[in-house]
């Protein structure tokens, strides 16, 4: 935490108990409250001050009043217990404050102060804010990596949870992302920076939950309207009541009673808590008002590929015609091994993982949308679609045909597999469900979420998918643009809809949406621009803890307007009657704020839940 603001508002403090000493130990020397008045009261004067640059009224503007028009009237000493009980009032609010900083702050403490480089094949120390992009960092083992940055060995086993909140390592391979803050949970590695570490991911995190703050949430605007609709009502009171008792110091009780100067943090302090308690756990809301517009969503939209599945296929199956599975496999992993394509790689991880010895091939040649060809042992072999097939004068039989077409409605791609004009098999690839995403689906539905699948597959792919998901219906053969307009039609028929996708091909319907979510797994810095949220942790379970977060979030804003409203009027009721004096009203009011502040800071607990 920093103790800056919590020391100088201490030391104000300090200063008004000891011209509180003076004014009994010398009650004549009239000038001691009014030093106080001067002197102690230096951050209100500032608060205010900064309201009036930006042409607002303070609402701690009606307690300083208060203590000059007392000092005016002779009352020095009901000033100096005046001014007592609002220091004391405002060193508790700067200490939550100051915890809500220094959760912020935090995030990017997770950074090393330094870094070890290669530099002209020796390692040196130098402070990350030196680092360059290009330079070679080296991460040993326990060690947390100083900036965005690319692998450049094989493997690495990297501890994410300060961007992502998974506490599980992650393997990642050559050329893969690594992320600032990360840790190193195995040997040691080299990486190269992508990135300068005050430009880093865990700094556009910081940034962006500390610029949240200052995006003020739908409801910031009915509590600022309603607390001076509260204040004008005070004023007013105050007139009634010194017209009705000519009684100034009643008069003036009644308004400290009734004006509500916690108001002016109660939504500023509570959505900072819940925006930094997601971040770190991963998801990146990017303002306040997403915040609230998630309390009030009722329908969610999927995009399928990438979000409710994991967004690169698998070998699923091999169909075999000829031969045998191993040989089938070897054969096209040894033919995709020259691909450039996205299909090749579940092939080359299969072969990887039986431990599959390639074979040497000759003049392999690339036909753009259709596979590849090569020779072995001078033998033709191929592997690629049915396009590919036909160049083969290959007919298929009833029986693959069929089998195929099955697997197609599954939504697994086919990749067929030949020698010498001889179908040997089929390789079918299927990007898999998310294991999440059936019980995220049925946290939905039990909490009545519509929930709808659009996806640009076939129908018969997305009746698949949504029979494993219970609850949910799908739109299918849907273009990118044709998102947009699925997402306007809800819209326009007053659902408040929430938009989840990759963040790049659906960023168009995610800023439609009334809250658009990317997934983070596929770049962050694309998706730290397409959305309103991001899930850094490209985990969509993460959903409900979201969703609980900002309802608990609001509804805490929502009982700490009621707590602070019942306890001021409670206090006009008995200052009206003459049950309590100034003083004891004064006392009553900051009671209330205390309370509003322990109320809000219950927050900081929902993440445990």
């Amino acid at each position: 935490m920093s103790k800056h603001s919590f020391i100088t508002t201490f030391f104000f403090l300090v200063f008004a108990v000891i011209c509180f000493v003076l004014n009994l130990s010398y009650p004549k020397l009239t000038v001691i409250p009014y030093l106080a008045a001067i002197f102690a009261l230096i951050p209100y004067y500032l608060s205010i001050g900064k309201a009036l640059l930006k042409r607002q009224l303070d609402l701690s503007l009606p307690p300083i009043i208060t203590i000059y028009l007392l000092l005016y009237l002779g009352k020095g000493n009901i000033a100096l217990i005046f001014i007592l009980i609002i220091l004391l009032g405002h060193l508790f609010k700067t200490f939550i404050l100051e915890r809500v900083k220094a959760s912020i702050t935090s995030i990017s403490d997770k950074l090393p102060k330094n870094a070890v480089i290669k530099l002209m094949g020796k390692d040196k120390e130098i402070l990350i804010k030196n680092l360059k992009i290009g330079d070679i960092l080296v991460v040993k083992s326990g060690e947390r990596v100083a900036t965005d940055a690319t692998l450049l060995i094989d493997e690495a086993l990297l501890d994410e949870s300060v961007v992502t909140g998974e506490s599980k390592p992650i393997i990642k391979k050559i050329g893969d992302k690594i992320l600032a803050g990360s840790v190193n949970a195995g040997n040691y590695f080299e990486a190269k920076a992508i990135s300068t570490a005050d430009r880093s991911t865990l700094f556009q995190i910081q940034r962006l939950v500390s610029d949240a703050q200052n995006q003020k949430a739908p409801l910031a605007h009915v509590v600022s309207q309603y607390a001076w609709i509260t204040t004008a009502f005070s004023a007013c009171g105050v007139v009634i009541i010194f017209l009705l008792t000519h009684d100034i110091v009643k008069a003036l009780s009644f308004w400290i009673a009734v004006v509500p100067v916690i108001f002016a943090i109660i939504v500023p302090v509570a959505t900072t808590i819940g925006i930094t308690i997601l971040a770190k756990s991963g998801i990146l809301v990017k303002s306040s008002p997403s915040l609230e517009n998630l309390t009030k969503a009722n329908t969610f939209l999927f995009d399928k590929t990438g979000t409710i599945t994991q967004g690169t296929p698998e070998v699923e199956d091999i169909l075999v015609a000829k031969e045998n599975k191993d040989i089938i496999l070897q054969l096209a992993a040894s033919i995709e091994q020259y691909a450039n394509h996205p299909l090749s790689i579940p092939i080359l991880d299969e072969a990887k993982k039986q431990q599959v010895k390639l074979l040497l091939l000759t003049h392999v040649k690339t036909f753009t949308g259709k596979g590849l060809t090569a020779l072995y042992n001078k033998e033709s072999v191929f592997v690629g679609n049915v396009s590919l097939l036909k160049d083969q004068g290959i007919i298929l039989t009833k029986d693959i045909t069929t089998q195929v077409e099955e697997w197609e409605k599954k939504g697994a791609t086919p990749v067929f597999v030949g020698k010498q004009s001889t179908l040997l098999g089929v390789i079918f690839l299927l990007d898999k469900l998310r294991p999440e995403a059936p019980a995220l689906f049925d946290s939905l539905s039990q909490q009545k979420y519509e929930t709808v699948i659009v996806t640009g597959d076939k129908k018969e792919v997305a009746e698949t998918i949504a029979e494993k998901l219970n609850h949910a219906s799908y739109i299918a053969d849907v273009k990118p643009e044709g998102k947009v307009a699925e997402v306007d039609k809800k819209v326009k028929e007053g659902r408040n809809v929430v938009m989840v996708g990759d963040g790049i091909n659906d960023a168009p319907a995610l800023a439609k949406a009334n809250v658009g979510i990317a997934m983070g797994g596929r770049g962050v810095d694309l998706t730290l621009n397409a959305a309103d949220i991001v899930l850094l942790n490209n985990n969509i379970a993460s959903l409900p803890q979201m969703i609980y977060t900002a309802k608990e979030t609001f509804r805490i804003i929502k009982q700490d307007v009621i707590i602070a409203t019942i306890i001021h009027f409670f206090a006009a009721v008995l200052v009206i009657i003459g049950s309590i004096s100034l003083i004891q009203t004064a006392f009553i009011h900051e009671i209330s704020s205390v309370l509003v502040l322990l109320n809000t800071i219950r927050l900081f607990r929902v993440k445990n839940k």
